[in-house]
């Protein structure tokens, strides 16, 4: 219980610190949050899972780096690689790893969250080139996470942001914290986090927000079935989570969303087949990015669908998912191997 008590006290300790140096801790929408690259996935299998998934079954260290709470001793010795790339030469990289301490009772991690967006060319009001820059974003992590009588799990990530983009810079320190039960039968889990509680060191210009995050997670594996099944809830600290021109939407024609369309908004499913000990396939739909990608009066064809796959040989898993983007599919690629 002391240690337990102990590790509650430091964390909410830091908790407060971070968010009295916030005036307004609204999550803000629309764009309105700066360093949103926090929000993509870091795993293939979290691209699989629909973009987000903080309660899946099983040792991801992807998973356990955006939600530290599922950390777990089965980890220990991974070393993680992911690559994605987008569209006009951007990539995504991510590297992370995972230890445990030496008296069993803690597993840190550690990683790097890196996306990169190429050289740009830089020219002055009339064309003329000046140079090039070369934009990106990254954030160094440090994990913890540790149990409290067999069934709760708690975690935290603390986090330095870095942008730059040319002569724009900015900077800032943020906090997750996480919460995981899993029953006796280890058939479920129910997870929640509270991610990106912090403030900016430096900014573009005036007071800008994190893109804070209240998230909810659910999972089940049926007990006869190879079949897993998520539910996730995000931005639960706002309503609305769309967001709506009102002038170009009565240009346009466009509807506002319904009641239910908003509560949808907030949903993240997603489906996992176990195929043996070597092979998974995933599934996820997520009603948010469908509604942002969707065109008025267009087809819009998959968005919102991704899948995935995932194959073990020996101590190295390599994962493989795509989501689809209008008429085109993301790709997103996760190499682990077990090094000690």
């Amino acid at each position: 219980m002391s240690h337990f008590t102990h590790v509650l006290r430091k964390l909410g300790f830091f908790m407060l610190l971070l968010l009295s140096h916030s005036s307004n801790y609204a999550q803000a929408i629309g764009g309105g949050a700066i360093f949103n690259f926090l929000n993509l996935p870091y795993t293939a299998k979290t691209t699989a899972l629909g973009g987000m998934n903080i309660s899946a079954l099983g040792n991801d260290v992807g998973l356990a780096m955006y939600q530290p709470a599922l950390l777990d001793a089965a980890m220990d010795g991974q070393l993680q690689l992911s690559i994605k790339p987008y569209l006009a030469s951007i990539n995504q990289y991510d590297l992370s790893t995972v230890f445990v301490s030496a008296n069993k009772k803690l597993v840190f991690a550690g990683g790097v969250h890196y996306l990169d967006y190429g050289n740009i060319t830089m020219t002055d009001i009339a064309g003329n080139v000046l140079g090039s820059l070369h934009p990106n974003d990254y954030m160094l992590q440090w994990s913890a996470a540790t149990t409290y009588k067999t069934n709760f799990h708690i975690g935290t990530n603390i986090k330095y942001i870095q942008s730059n983009y040319g002569l724009y810079n900015a900077s800032g320190i943020a906090m997750d914290v996480g919460l995981n039960f899993v029953p006796d039968n280890a058939l479920s889990q129910a997870s929640i986090l509270i991610s990106n509680i912090g403030v900016p060191l430096k900014q573009y210009g005036s007071y800008e927000h994190l893109p804070f995050n209240i998230i909810l997670g659910f999972s089940k594996k049926l007990a006869y079935a190879p079949l897993q099944f998520s539910i996730t809830a995000q931005r639960l600290s706002i309503w609305n989570t769309s967001y709506n021109d009102i002038r170009l939407s009565a240009i346009e024609g466009i509807a506002a969303p319904s009641e239910m369309k908003n509560v949808l908004n907030h949903l993240i499913l997603g489906a996992s087949w176990q195929i043996g000990n070597q092979v998974n396939i995933d599934m996820g739909y997520n009603f948010l990015r469908r509604y942002d990608l969707n065109i008025q009066n267009q087809t819009n064809g998959l968005n919102g669908l991704s899948t995935g796959i995932t194959g073990k040989i020996n101590n190295t898993t390599i994962q493989y998912a795509n989501s689809f983007f209008q008429h085109q599919l993301s790709h997103h690629i996760t190499i682990a191997h077990r090094v000690f």
